[in-house]
């Protein structure tokens, strides 16, 4: 009969797994907080930790503004696999006696002091780290980016993880001489929000494996950029996918970007929202109405798995243009005609100008979309003569 961990793998590779890596409890207690499975799970003994690949040509058109919408449904698909893979382990492990957690993929927190909810955290520490995870079990390296790297893929991965009470034989972590990443930084070049400082390092250690990584901004800072509330880079000539302006710069003190941060995230309407993936991260996901809002990952989508690739995809997405709203909720690339209107929600939205000009649809089918696009939609609608008249060019 096959060892239990070859049982463990192969059945996550049956289910749609492509990379797939095991680590302990015992080799995890150098890492970070985050890296502690019994946080989690008491009892755990292990940690069964697992990938699965992004379609690389959905990202070039992502990354190239060609098309929005489907790498944010390959995100959603994705994630939903992920889920399963860890549900059926999950089952086929407590059947065999032992007890085990399926990790949730996302937006789950550890309390931070002083927070009473979502809205009022700044630091984001996961229950647990996927990326430590894998990082131990032998599936990648983290990038300057800290982002996990693989030698097959890059960082084009989504992660999972299973705990279990279970003593499973570890895999060895990826040595130095075969680390993926080459130091690039074309990371820290496509950051809008340039949290991914290209200089100052630091570093983390990890189931005896210490990596160099760059001594990142506050993580509000990358909040405010993958969220959405700024997507416009440095230079003004492009942006992330989002439409969204704060009109000023990022404060580089952590206290003043932790206070903008808080202040953005209680106007934000998918704060409040009932079906948030901030809430009830896996109902929402397999909500067929709930949409995979995603419009940066930019650090992530550049690192393809050689370096002329990633070099190349730094200059797609310099040159992609930046993004606009429409009135049906997608967000195309913006035309010389764009132009920048007040919302309610301390932000400025980019449309095209003859969105504002549109009849209104009756009744319109407002699921599938992202809740602040849904709000800052209905009150254009609402207010779309003062709209036109204050709009200014993008």
């Amino acid at each position: 009969m096959d060892s239990i961990e070859t049982r463990v793998k192969s059945l996550a590779k049956s289910l749609g797994a492509n990379l797939v890596g095991i680590t302990t409890t015992e080799a995890l207690a150098d890492g970070p907080p985050s890296a502690d499975p019994r946080y989690l799970l008491p009892s755990a003994n292990s940690a069964i930790c697992f990938a699965v690949s992004l379609d690389g040509d959905i990202v070039q058109e992502f990354i190239s503004k060609k098309n929005w919408r489907p790498h944010c449904e390959n995100r959603k698909t994705l994630v939903k696999k992920l889920y399963s893979i860890g549900e059926t382990l999950t089952e086929q492990l407590r059947s065999e006696g032992y007890e085990a957690v399926n990790v949730d993929i996302n937006a789950n927190y550890r309390p931070e002091k002083g927070a009473k909810d979502i809205t009022e955290m700044t630091e984001f520490h996961p229950d647990f780290s996927h990326r430590y995870g894998a990082l131990a079990a032998g599936i990648g390296r983290l990038g300057w980016s800290g982002n996990l790297l693989t030698e097959e893929y890059g960082a084009l991965v989504e992660l999972g993880s299973v705990l279990t009470s279970a003593a499973l034989r570890p895999d060895k972590p990826i040595p130095d001489k075969d680390h993926p990443c080459d130091n690039c930084k074309m990371c820290s070049l496509v950051c809008p929000v340039e949290m991914i400082q290209p200089k100052a390092s630091t570093q983390v250690t990890v189931a005896g494996i210490t990596e160099t990584i760059s001594c990142k901004r506050p993580n509000t800072c990358c909040w405010i950029g993958c969220t959405g509330y700024e997507g416009l880079s440095a230079s003004k000539t492009w942006s992330n996918w989002s439409p969204y302006r704060l009109g000023q710069s990022l404060p580089t003190e952590k206290k003043e970007l932790d206070a903008l941060c808080v202040s953005l995230q209680k106007k934000d309407p998918q704060m409040q929202d009932e079906v948030s993936s901030l809430s009830d991260y896996r109902n929402a996901v397999f909500d067929p109405d709930w949409f995979y809002y995603t419009v940066c990952g930019f650090c992530r989508s550049v690192c393809a798995s050689s370096h002329e690739k990633r070099v190349a995809n730094r200059k797609v997405i310099i040159n992609s243009g930046t993004a606009a709203l429409m009135l049906d909720g997608s967000h195309v690339k913006a035309d010389d005609n764009a132009v920048r209107v007040r919302t309610p929600f301390g932000l400025d939205v980019v449309m095209p100008r003859d969105e504002l000009s549109k009849k209104r649809t009756e009744n319109p089918n407002r699921s599938g979309q992202f809740p602040l696009d849904r709000e800052v939609i209905e009150h254009l609608c609402q207010h779309r003569n003062s709209a036109e008249a204050k709009s200014r060019f993008a």
